[in-house]
């Protein structure tokens, strides 16, 4: 037996996809995704933003002031 979370949703599986892709867009607008010319002009140290153009995750480190992969490598 399945439990639906939401009763007015049609199956637990679109309430799934819905809640997948909301998440995903949250996710999206708190980290920040572009390119390498896209990333934000005024970083807060630990500001995490996904490089298109590296295809790689990296943070702001306000201390070196650069942007470092998940290796410690400015990128």
């Amino acid at each position: 037996m399945t439990l639906l979370i939401k009763e007015q949703e049609r199956s637990q599986l679109e309430w799934n996809r819905k809640a997948r892709d909301a998440v995903n867009m949250l996710i999206r607008r708190l980290t920040g995704v572009g390119t390498s010319g896209e990333r934000p002009p005024n970083p807060t140290d630990g500001q995490l933003f996904y490089d298109r153009t590296l295809k790689r995750p990296l943070w702001w480190n306000s201390e070196e002031g650069q942007w470092l992969d998940a290796m410690g490598d400015t990128a």
